[in-house]
């Protein structure tokens, strides 16, 4: 059996119209089965199942050549298509910094074990922040705050690069010492 894969960035491997219609019905008819499977291999992931269909309809018609002859290997060639795509996805997700999934994660978090704690962590840190220098507070607010770089900070607090830095620094560290201190 002759294969052709596609390369989709080579302008000389325009379509036949005999793959595109072959394509076509493949979509047609097994789209539905294909999205179905997806959703059940991917339960915990609903809302990358039709990405998924879609890289799997990609990669059928990059190896459009390749798809069985009889009837009854389409569809396990498809799903094998459908789970490696989803296999692939899971291993990238995994290199991936975990993303934020619902309301409901944050829900499974425990509460505070006494809400007070932070009452007087955020009247330390208020504490802490009035006894700031004018300097210090300015320099905070600029660089923190308004999120400003040190650089826009210095300009427009008037001094260089190195003051503002260490301004917001000390600044910083005495909201620190403040809030763990308690």
């Amino acid at each position: 059996m002759a294969t052709h894969t596609r390369d989709l960035d080579d302008p000389d491997d325009s379509p036949r119209p005999r793959d595109v219609e072959k394509l076509r019905q493949i979509f047609e008819e097994r789209s539905g089965s294909l999205l179905r499977f997806l959703r059940r291999i991917n339960a915990c992931r609903p809302q990358i199942v039709e990405d998924l269909l879609q890289e799997t309809m990609l990669k059928v018609w990059r190896h459009i050549g390749d798809v069985p002859t009889d009837e009854k290997h389409i569809q396990s060639w498809l799903f094998t298509i459908a789970r490696n795509v989803s296999a692939d996805e899971a291993r990238k997700r995994g290199r991936r910094p975990q993303e934020y999934q619902s309301e409901r994660e944050l829900q499974n978090y425990p509460a505070p074990v006494d809400p007070m704690d932070y009452v007087v962590a955020a009247e330390s840190m208020l504490d802490a922040f009035r006894k700031l220098s004018p300097e210090r507070r300015r320099a905070l607010e600029e660089i923190y705050v308004k999120s400003r770089s040190a650089g826009d900070a210095a300009v427009l607090l008037s001094v260089p690069i190195g003051t503002a830095k260490s301004r917001a620094f000390y600044a910083m560290d005495s909201l620190r010492a403040a809030v763990f201190s308690t």
